[in-house]
């Protein structure tokens, strides 16, 4: 197994072209770059149209507007729209309905759980900790990246310190997580051996990264921080050196001299560390520390790391497709499919004081985001944007989307008050936790697990709740097939049936007219299950 994982991990480090001279951004003229001032997303179309000109490829066009609000709903609340949002995004007249509804979508408090969701899912694998409800009160006062960063690495907000402290036991494990999920690039590459790519990195880059944390300690679950140690590795070679902290290749942080303890002073600090413990205190916060001297590091530098990781990372979760693939190797050897557009965003989101809702909200008003998802002929490449490509829904966006759809259409419908209505949009998302623990986080090369299937098919919960619950009642009083097809399509799949859709589950539910409730019940499971509910598309 060791031989196995070694070779993976060789593998990993030689994905991309042979060295080159200077990293990919360095070539970039920043002149010729739109002003920052321009709309994120006329510079994103500018970018894309630009390479499928190039590539001779005309682009899909835009989606229908049952899909597109189906698709703005999943990506911007976590959730299928509630029947107001979808029949006043179809209904309007006004040429700026589709910015309004945007901007009322990321304005919502369904915005706020749902980036939650996903932040916590990249800085902690989805795992319910006391972070995650720092990420809930983080998105609702919309605290901006470099801020989530700062109490991530510091640990000095009430629960932020669990992203150092579930790591604390494995240093390696810290210092890679922290340079892949905020820089974007992975220096376990480097840990063996010099880089085999970016010939700047050594195992020394590896090594300095690590010691930014060589003074971090657990302490009776608190992360604490000393203001004296160091960390030495071995090389290649088997010589044992001391390393100082490098922030990915660049130079030796200048420190002043951290002395040793003297044996009296070590006694005096584990006295004073046993007391804090048995009261449960943290321990006393370092006179100087590496780790915010990392957060300095990666804000400050001007290769522009930290910028370019998080802007990848968006729009691989709105595209399907990252600018950079894979997402981990964010180096300089590593060219984009758009270059100047990555470098563009990840400058105008410093402008914009890594404000992710400005980001995401440019994003997807682009032509790019909201092109068809279907194509007709050899599918084009995927990092050309010239379709939408299908995402798996995560857990929560198909629990939620799944409790929504199956209830009667009344309750989220127009009689509601709107305040009433947030309170139960608000319950429904909130109340999704235990069916979402039930689906897998899709990942690169995602497939569907036997035991979904399974669990639609078989589980009695999933008979009494989706497909015996509101909807089914609300179907069943209706008089006539063709209407109970027509509700069960807009309830599930936000849009009305094709005529020969109808036309097929008309015949299907007239050949069991003996048992129509459980007819009925078997065209739900169908439509729950398929790929048009189970994708983004």
């Amino acid at each position: 197994m060791k031989t196995i994982l070694l070779a993976n991990l060789v593998l990993l480090c030689f994905i991309g072209p042979a060295f080159a001279s200077e990293p990919w951004w360095k070539e970039v003229d920043a002149a010729s770059l739109p002003p920052l001032s321009q709309p994120i997303e006329q510079v994103v179309d500018q970018y894309v149209e630009q390479l499928l000109r190039a590539k001779g490829v005309r682009a899909a066009p835009s989606a229908a507007p049952e899909t597109l609000i189906r698709r703005l709903a999943l990506d911007l609340a976590g959730r299928v729209p509630t029947p107001a949002e979808a029949n006043a995004f179809l209904q309007a007249a006004d040429p700026l309905h589709l910015i309004r509804t945007v901007e009322e979508m990321i304005d919502s408090p369904s915005f706020d759980r749902h980036l939650a969701y996903e932040l916590n899912w990249l800085l902690m694998e989805g795992k319910s900790t006391d972070f995650t409800k720092y990420l809930a009160a983080a998105t609702s006062s919309h605290q901006s990246w470099d801020v989530i960063f700062g109490d991530a690495i510091r640990g000095t907000t009430g629960g932020a310190d669990q992203f150092v402290r579930s790591r604390i036991k494995d240093t390696d494990k810290l210092s890679n997580d922290v340079s892949v999920i905020f820089l974007g690039v992975n220096v376990s590459c480097a840990q063996c051996h010099d880089h085999p790519e970016v010939k700047t990195w050594t195992q020394e880059t590896y090594y300095g990264m690590k010691a930014f944390f060589g003074r971090t300690f657990d302490h009776a679950g608190f992360a604490g921080e000393r203001s004296y140690g160091e960390i030495t590795y071995k090389t290649v070679a088997g010589e044992e050196r001391p390393v100082r902290p490098h922030y990915l290749g660049g130079p030796a942080l200048v420190e002043a001299t951290a002395s040793e303890p003297s044996a009296e002073e070590k006694k005096r600090e584990k006295a004073l560390l046993d007391d804090l413990r048995n009261r449960k205190q943290p321990p006393p916060e370092p006179g100087y520390s590496r780790k915010l001297r990392l957060v300095e590091s990666a804000l400050k530098d001007r290769e522009g790391y930290f910028a370019r990781a998080i802007v990848n990372r968006t729009w691989h979760r709105l595209f399907g497709h990252g600018l950079v693939m894979p997402l981990d190797q964010m180096h300089g050897v590593n060219r984009p499919s758009h270059p100047e557009l990555l470098q563009w965003l990840a400058l105008r989101l410093q402008a914009d004081k890594y404000d992710l809702r400005q980001l995401i909200r440019g994003l997807v008003l682009s032509a790019a985001y909201q092109r068809d998802s279907r194509w007709n002929g050899s599918v084009p490449a995927p990092d050309l944007f010239a379709m939408a490509i299908p995402r798996p829904l995560t857990p929560r966006q198909y629990s939620v989307s799944l409790k929504m759809a199956s209830l009667d259409p009344s309750y989220l419908g127009s009689r509601v008050t709107a305040e009433d209505l947030k309170k139960r949009v608000e319950g429904i998302e909130t109340s999704s936790g235990g069916l979402a623990s039930r689906f897998e986080q899709p990942g690169h090369g995602f497939q569907f697990p036997v035991d979904e299937a399974l669990y639609f098919s078989n589980s009695q919960e999933a008979q009494d709740q989706y497909l015996n619950g509101g909807l089914a009642n609300h179907l069943d009083a209706l008089p006539e097939a063709s209407a109970k097809i027509r509700t069960a399509y807009r309830a599930v799949l936000g849009r009305d049936p094709q005529t020969a859709e109808v036309a097929d589950l008309r015949e299907y539910l007239e050949s069991r007219s003996d048992r129509p409730r459980e007819a009925m019940r078997q065209v739900l499971w169908a439509l729950f299950t398929c790929s048009e509910c189970r994708f983004n598309h």
